[in-house]
């Protein structure tokens, strides 16, 4: 597993071309893999690990800020799907707050892996 990198490197990665195409740009049921991450492993894990982030929160960077918008923004643009882009922002969001808060979380780490890999996480 390669951990998280900084808030800056993860939105660098995000703005390279093809990055977010790779996973977004398929022909996926992308209601199914919504369904997925509605699991109670997954979602338990996904809200575990942002309370366990939550005492490392003071407000939330502008490069983080920046992300998760680019995310959102360019996610919807390629699927048309405003809770799948709402998902994946939410992702970049708690990747960014991990790097940010030089946490490493397993689920966190997990959630990274999978989209370096170019795969949409889910339970």
């Amino acid at each position: 597993m390669n951990p998280l990198q900084t808030s800056d490197e993860i939105l660098s990665r995000v703005e390279s071309k093809g990055f977010l195409e790779g996973i977004f740009a398929r022909d996926n049921d992308w209601d199914a893999a919504l369904d997925a991450r509605d699991d109670g492993a997954f979602d338990a894990a996904w809200h575990a690990s942002d309370a366990q982030l939550g005492a490392h929160e003071s407000s939330e960077s502008r490069v983080s800020r920046s992300l998760r918008e680019t995310v959102f923004k360019r996610v919807l643009a390629l699927t048309g799907n405003a809770e799948l882009a709402g998902h994946a922002s939410d992702d970049f969001g708690l990747m960014a707050k991990a790097a940010d808060a030089g946490a490493s979380i397993p689920f966190v780490d997990g959630l990274w892996n999978a989209y370096r890999d170019g795969v949409f996480p889910r339970g």
